[in-house]
């Protein structure tokens, strides 16, 4: 079951419970909640993009091991 409307502000989603397992869903409805949170941020460009940056190193020093161990 997929349903949706809209009106001129909004669009309502409405699916079946069985489809919350499903990773483009899960992706959609994070993406949707990020969008919103910035949306009302007060964070400019500069700091996004710094953001991002220690957001990838942090990535990286967790799963660097991981990588490394394969390619040796």
């Amino acid at each position: 079951m997929f349903n949706y409307q809209t009106t001129d502000d909004t669009v309502s989603l409405k699916f079946s419970k069985e489809y919350l397992n499903s990773p483009e869903v899960i992706k959609l409805i994070e993406t949707l909640r990020i969008k919103d949170l910035l949306t009302t941020s007060q964070l400019d460009t500069e700091d996004v993009m710094k953001l991002d940056d220690e957001l990838k190193e942090s990535w990286w020093q967790a799963h660097k091991e991981y990588f490394l161990e394969k390619i040796q």
